[in-house]
């Protein structure tokens, strides 16, 4: 009984030693996870803020890059939109909050910061006020100078002088109000006082009036330039982030100081326990506290033998990898091994281990269903008589956490729709690869491409096609290049590809590859699409040293290939930045020009070439701008198309066209009018209904029109126009193929397609040979039958016009007949 009972008083004694044992690892464990959760809470709290501090610093840039770059549109709604949201960043910092994580040191920081920021908000209004003002001044003086050379200097061309001057130098101080042009454009507008003085008329009085107020208005916004620039906002939102960085890395580092404290406690705890248990195996009840404590652990645990062969493994190691405890008992832990970690990382462990230390650190390892996964691991020697008698592996699953982060760190440097590298990223590898070449003397090209035809089909087919387009687009140039060439998507249908190269063949080559590449078909779900691209190419060192050099040039040759035909590539040269200068005013004039009434039309008659009588006319659209003059059609309305403009300016064509019908009419008693129409009105939903609504209004039988496509566009889009040609033609309309021959002419699209007159492009007429008479010998048979009219343009002189009545043309177009006139002209 006695032995009995001491055995009683020494197992209860035991007991009462494995429940405290047993209870301060759950409580250190506990203390252990939760401090894990507040380091990963101070970490996104620090996240929050410092992303708050980096977005202030790209809004600031956003508002620097607005205060120093005057322009004539200004979207405010955008910019008020960043103000609200530097606003809210801002007081995103002055919470209780915030000064209960990172200190009250901080109070004086953001009251400085929100300080600065309300000087920065009155330069930006006082900017907003001056940038209107002079444009709108800039506007208004540009239209009453045009009517005082009408109604007072017509007779004088000094005096006009005198006002052209005040004006370029007005506006060259808008372009650039550097000191220089202060006082040229003062010395000028003080010039326009002779005029006050010799006409003496209120008008030229206000114009000087205007004149030099725009000079003050000018100079007033580079004063607030100059005053912005002094501002210290950056200076304090600098500040902020660096005592941020500082406290946050003192926060976390006490942190994990008391996270490794709690780790070793709950490390020595579980190692008490174990020898506690190896040395009263006479109790199962220990036994089986034991294996409570560890299968409930919210953290996998494993325990090996000194072979590290696995003795024993939770429930959470068994959720967390898929595999069950009895696949697992004997199994070496090299089973969970990835492969994506390298054989050096394992031999520091096992010689960490081999030395009886304890190992800390993350593995990658895979699950049973062959998914990776990612944990912090511990792995403690466990010994006993300074032997190592197994090893004791205590791991948190923190899948989610890396994932997470590596997918907010991705998608920081590439695109959500193509994977393909963003912008950005484009930025931080040309600096590398410029570092890269310029030590090692390489060069390498930059391909900016912009796809061809792209806008069409998002519009027609819906965004959720040009999507796909996009991707199957990605797809082709990542098959295209291997690992030496770098693919970026900087834009909508944007991109842009790195490689070295030696010699511009290769640049070549590889150009002429991804056109040939894109051209082909592709098929997404019942369309079939065709689709090109235009490339700019710039070579570094020889076009730039710098990624926003390089981008510009690039961007400079790609519009170059635009403006010649499209799906072709172009080399930067300088004389592509004049262009795009060119370009750049016919464009910002072009805007405004429908409005102003500097569009007008001309006709040039077609003619039986046997009769002399004429049969339809033409009609051509013609350009007249007050300050670029007359700006040809091959100039602007490949612009209109690519700004949107087409469709507008398309409809005041067709209308015009149709109200002087009835007049020419009346005058030379034709048949018919014939309309350019482009590809891109033809693909627009709207296109037959809108016209069918002017043809109401001005009482014309569609009988009486003609619509002229172009062959090579019309071939490019041969799908997309089909369906309103047909329907075009089955509403009585004419269709004409412009410039037939200088497109890939076929047989089946003549039989396919709803043609009535075909027109012999001029190049053929211009240069009577040998071989151009054979060709359009060979166009007047094919359409003689299929039953088309023919219609020559370019004709200049009597000995062409006599050679197509020869080949058999029914019909003229050209100088020779009649240059394009005006319809008073007729």
């Amino acid at each position: 009984m006695i032995i009995k009972k001491n055995n009683r008083i020494n197992f209860l004694k035991y007991f009462d030693k494995v429940s405290f044992i047993l209870l301060l690892f759950v409580i250190i464990t506990s203390f252990f996870i939760y401090n894990l959760n507040k380091i990963n809470e101070k970490i996104e709290n620090f996240n929050i803020y410092y992303s708050n501090v980096i977005n202030l610093k790209i809004l600031h840039n956003e508002f620097n890059n607005f205060i120093n770059n005057k322009a004539t549109f200004i979207n405010y709604d955008n910019l008020n939109k960043k103000i609200f949201e530097t606003e809210i960043l801002i007081s995103s910092f002055d919470t209780e909050n915030f000064y209960k994580n990172y200190g009250y040191n901080f109070e004086n920081l953001i009251k400085n910061l929100s300080h600065e920021w309300q000087k920065e908000i009155t330069y930006i209004e006082r900017f907003k006020s001056l940038n209107s003002s002079v444009v709108g001044s800039l506007n208004y003086i540009l239209e009453l100078s045009q009517s005082l050379r009408t109604k007072y200097l017509m007779n004088s061309i000094k005096d006009i002088i005198i006002l052209d001057n005040a004006l370029n130098s007005s506006t060259k101080l808008f372009v650039n109000n550097e000191g220089n042009n202060f006082e040229i454009a003062q010395i000028n507008i003080n010039n326009l006082d002779s005029l006050v003085e010799k006409y003496n008329v209120s008008e030229i009085k206000f114009l000087t009036k205007r004149l030099k107020s725009l000079s003050s208005d000018l100079e007033k916004i580079n004063n607030t330039k100059i005053e912005y620039s002094k501002l210290e906002y950056k200076i304090f939102l600098n500040k902020i982030e660096t005592e941020l960085n500082i406290i946050n890395y003192i926060n976390l580092k006490r942190q994990k100081n008391l996270s490794f404290i709690l780790f070793v406690a709950s490390i020595f705890l579980l190692c008490s326990f174990i020898y506690t248990y190896q040395k009263s195996l006479k109790t199962k009840n220990e036994l089986n506290a034991f294996k409570y404590a560890v299968a409930n652990s919210d953290n996998s645990i494993v325990i090996t033998d000194e072979n590290r062969n696995i003795l024993y493994v939770n429930e959470a190691f068994e959720k967390a990898t898929g595999y069950t405890k009895d696949e697992m008992i004997g199994q070496n832990p090299r089973i969970l091994k990835s492969g994506l970690l390298p054989a050096e990382f394992y031999k520091n462990i096992n010689a960490i281990l081999d030395r009886g230390e304890k190992w800390i650190g993350e593995f990658k390892n895979k699950k049973k269903n062959g998914e990776i996964y990612y944990e912090t691991a511990s792995i403690t020697p466990i010994i006993l008589n300074e032997n190592i008698k197994g090893y004791l592996a205590i791991k948190l699953d923190v899948t989610d956490y890396i994932k997470e982060k590596e997918k907010v760190e991705f998608l920081a440097y590439h695109d959500s729709l193509t994977m393909l590298p963003n912008r950005r990223s484009l930025q931080i590898r040309v600096e590398k690869i410029i570092e890269d070449s310029f030590k090692n003397n390489k060069k390498f090209a930059l391909l900016f491409i912009d796809l061809d035809g792209f806008k069409v089909i998002n519009d027609v087919l819906g965004h959720d096609t040009g999507d796909k387009l996009l991707k199957e687009v990605s797809l082709r140039f990542k098959n295209i290049f291997d690992g030496n060439s770098l693919v970026f998507r900087i834009g909508g249908d944007e991109f842009a590809i790195i490689f070295e190269y030696e010699n511009d063949d290769l640049i070549i080559l590889n150009a002429q590859y991804i056109i040939k590449n894109l051209n082909e078909t592709i098929v997404i779900g019942n369309n079939s699409l065709h689709i090109g691209c235009s490339i700019g190419i710039a070579r570094y060192p020889l076009d730039g040293d710098d990624l926003v050099s390089l981008l510009k040039h690039s961007d400079t040759a790609m519009y170059k290939a635009k403006q010649k035909s499209k799906n072709r590539y172009e080399f930067y040269t300088e004389d592509l930045t004049k262009t795009v200068s060119s370009r750049l005013k016919i464009e910002q004039a072009l805007s405004k020009a429908l409005e102003n009434e500097e569009f007008y039309l001309v006709y040039q008659p077609k003619y039986n070439l046997k009769t002399k009588e004429i049969f339809s006319v033409e009609t051509l659209l013609r350009w007249k701008n007050p300050i670029l003059g007359n700006v040809s059609p091959d100039e602007f309305i490949y612009i209109a198309e690519e700004i949107g403009l087409i469709h507008e300016l398309g409809f005041f064509v067709f209308k015009k066209a149709c109200e002087d019908f009835v007049k020419l009419q009346n005058k030379i008693n034709i048949q018919m009018i014939t309309i350019n129409v482009s590809t891109l009105q033809l693909v627009r939903s709207n296109f037959i209904d809108e016209i069918k609504k002017i043809l109401i209004q001005t009482n014309i039988d569609t009988i009486n029109i003609g619509i002229e496509i172009t062959e090579t566009y019309f071939i490019e889009n041969m799908k997309d126009t089909e369906k309103s040609l047909n329907e075009l033609q089955n509403l009585g309309f004419k269709i004409l193929i412009d410039d037939f021959g200088t497109g890939y002419s076929s047989l089946q699209y003549l039989q396919k397609l709803p043609i009535d007159i075909i027109k012999i492009d001029k190049s053929f007429v211009s240069s009577l040979d040998d071989n151009n008479d054979s060709i359009i010998r060979a166009i007047v048979a094919l359409s003689k039958s299929f039953n088309y009219t023919t219609v020559a343009e370019g004709i200049e002189t009597k000995e062409q016009e006599d050679k197509l009545i020869e080949l058999g043309v029914d019909f003229g177009q050209g100088y020779l007949f009649s240059k394009p006139k005006l319809l008073i002209e007729f």
